[in-house]
């Protein structure tokens, strides 16, 4: 069943307007439906964002050892099959 809906009113630049609209005919989608999505799209992004940060502080304030910074950063520059770097 769909969730119901209401309507958003913003302002774009009207080159981003454009863009959109280019984008939406090429999916054979309406504007209103890519609209909709990049805003799920971001708002899920941040969602999993904020969890992670949340996740992170709690691991540090019970003073459990997490991944280093540096072999993150190394393991981010490796190749795209490469382990995550263990604790």
């Amino acid at each position: 069943m769909p969730m119901p809906t209401t309507s958003l009113t913003t302002r774009l630049d009207q080159e981003l307007k454009t863009e959109l609209e280019q984008i939406a005919r090429f999916d054979k989608r309406s504007v209103s439906f890519m609209t909709n999505q990049a805003i799920r799209n971001l708002v899920e992004e941040r969602r999993a964002s904020r969890d992670l940060i949340r996740t992170g502080l709690a691991l540090m304030e019970n003073n459990i050892e997490g991944v280093s910074s540096d072999a993150v950063h190394d393991w981010l520059l490796s190749d795209e099959d490469a382990p995550f770097p263990k604790v």
